[in-house]
Parts: structure tokens; C-alpha cells; sequence
């Protein structure tokens, strides 16, 4: 299941940007953010696919940023197209992708980005 998270929620779960760049990384599981605004053909289009998906893969945390209510949380990562999804793994470790694709081609992002999952 794919959560909503907003600046505040962010902070709570992800890591709190506002302490700089020693924060610690909270979240414990790997984990999936996709940025994404309303007025985005291909972010509609990939909300559907990325639902199916986290659902093949319950260990992975799986949330999502509306990025006009919430530009403050882009900046963290650099984001500037969308929709965009940023994997983490409990260890700090970032992947980046920009882009509509299929279900499959994001189920086997997964696979990559979580070999364990």
C-alpha cells in the first residue's frame, strides 16, 4: 500500500531535513518515494502501477509526495520532472528515477534496488 506523506510526515518517518545533513535516517525498511503533482498526465497514469506494485512487495515501504503542496521535500532530493521515485535502503543507500514506465519495469526496479525484498 502506497502512504501519503507530507513535509511534516517526511520528517517523521524519512529523516528530518531541517536538522542538516547529519540526520539520521529513520525509516528501517527499504523504502520507495515517488514525487508527483496533480496536474501530471504520466503521474496519474503511474499511480495505479505503483499501488499494484507495492503490494508485490509488502516489506518495502512504499509512500508518496505531492510536490506543490510540499516543495520543500523535492529539494532534498533534487527533483525536477516527475514523476520521480527515490529508493532507500535502511543503510542510506539512494537510487533515483524520472519517468512514467510499466508496472513490470518498476516491479523489477524493485528487485534491483532490494535484492531482499
Amino acid at each position: 500500500m502506497v502512504h501519503d506523506l507530507d513535509e511534516n510526515l517526511f520528517k517523521k518517518k524519512i529523516f528530518d531535513f531541517s536538522e542538516g545533513d547529519n540526520a539520521p535516517l529513520l525509516t528501517k525498511n527499504d523504502t520507495i518515494i515517488e514525487f508527483w503533482v496533480t496536474w501530471c498526465p504520466h503521474c496519474q497514469a503511474m499511480m495505479p502501477r505503483y499501488e499494484k506494485v507495492s503490494k508485490e512487495f509488502p516489506s518495502v515501504d512504499c509512500y508518496r509526495v505531492e510536490m506543490e503542496q510540499n516543495p520543500s521535500v523535492a529539494d532534498v532530493f533534487n527533483i525536477e520532472a516527475f514523476p520521480a521515485f527515490v529508493f532507500i535502503t535502511p543503510q542510506g543507500k539512494m537510487k533515483k528515477w524520472v519517468g512514467e514506465l510499466p508496472a513490470e519495469e518498476l516491479a523489477q526496479m524493485v528487485k534491483e534496488a532490494f535484492p531482499n525484498a
